[in-house]
């Protein structure tokens, strides 16, 4: 499995769902519009992540009056999943989030459809732009399981270790 099969997973996802950590430090999760998926968003494609070497840089949109901001911003350390259910592939991956407050970078992917939800359209004080960027990822489906990223490097290692043991 590579990075690639990870991109065309995110790009034909119908949503991507978010885990935070709550006050109580239990994790919630919720769906997200998928601002990869190339069909809902054609105009994204290409700026709605990035890859490099083994890290994806996703990004995404919120209300800033929502539960999940309000935990990102007392603990950004979340994590993400895409999926293709129906082909039992997914890949969940874990890392950091930022607000992005730039209001240049806000327009820059606004979409008309989003009024329902921010209804003063990108200046919107409720439209927060987040972006996530990945410390590990974990993937599965019928390539198997596979490992990209820093801190699950460091368990792979060790799994082999012990297998030689």
């Amino acid at each position: 499995m590579k990075i690639k099969d990870i991109s065309s997973l995110m790009g034909k996802s119908k949503a991507v769902y978010l885990s935070t950590i709550n006050s109580e430090g239990y994790p919630e999760i919720r769906a997200l519009l998928n601002l990869a998926n190339k069909k809902n968003y054609p105009k994204l494609v290409g700026k709605s992540y990035s890859v490099n070497d083994e890290t994806l840089t996703i990004y995404f949109t919120t209300n800033t009056s929502s539960r999940k901001i309000a935990q990102i911003r007392n603990n950004n350390k979340v994590s993400l999943y895409f999926c293709e259910p129906e082909k039992f592939f997914g890949a969940g991956l874990t890392g950091t989030v930022e607000e992005i407050t730039n209001l240049e970078i806000k327009k820059s992917f606004w979409q008309t459809g989003w009024r329902i939800y921010y209804h003063n359209g990108p200046t919107d004080k409720d439209y927060a732009l987040c972006k996530f960027t990945s410390k590990s990822i974990h993937c599965w489906g019928s390539l198997g399981a596979h490992n990209f990223g820093q801190a699950l490097a460091t368990e792979k290692t060790e799994e082999i270790k012990k297998d030689e043991e």
